[in-house]
């Protein structure tokens, strides 16, 4: 068990013994209710139950589990869409600056022979492909 799953059961664990020792320190109370009434034992107290509350330790703990907490993950990035239409201007566009052969083997890459048979999953990567093309 790591640091981090024993943080989840600790308070748990605290709220269980503090709720203990509150129903220990009940019984103890009707105990010594009882036994007060009989005659020369009134004001005689042992030790109290014990008490598990400690605020300033509470404190720390809680102060040492913010400071501990693993980041936010960073929101996904916005997936932009890319239609055929706008991956059919651009390789057009590099096709007429002279990449055909190129643009082909981009499309064959892709797994296709021609550009409307490209799964539409991968224009977003096609088009990346042509920016480091076009930028050579």
């Amino acid at each position: 068990m790591n640091v981090t799953e024993a943080n989840r059961y600790i308070p748990a664990l605290n709220r269980i013994a503090e709720g203990v020792t509150m129903l220990a320190s009940a019984i103890e109370e009707a105990a010594w209710e009882s036994f007060e009434d009989h005659p020369g034992m009134a004001g005689a107290r042992t030790i109290a139950a014990a008490q598990l509350a400690q605020p300033a330790l509470e404190a720390a703990a809680e102060e040492h589990e913010a400071a501990h907490q693993p980041p936010a993950p960073a929101p996904a990035p916005e997936v932009v869409q890319v239609t055929l239409e706008q991956v059919r201007t651009v390789l057009a566009r590099l096709s007429q600056a002279g990449h055909t052969a190129q643009v082909r083997e981009l499309i064959q890459a892709a797994g296709a022979n021609k550009l409307s048979e490209i799964d539409p999953a991968k224009y977003g990567w096609l088009l990346e492909r042509v920016e480091a093309i076009a930028d050579a």
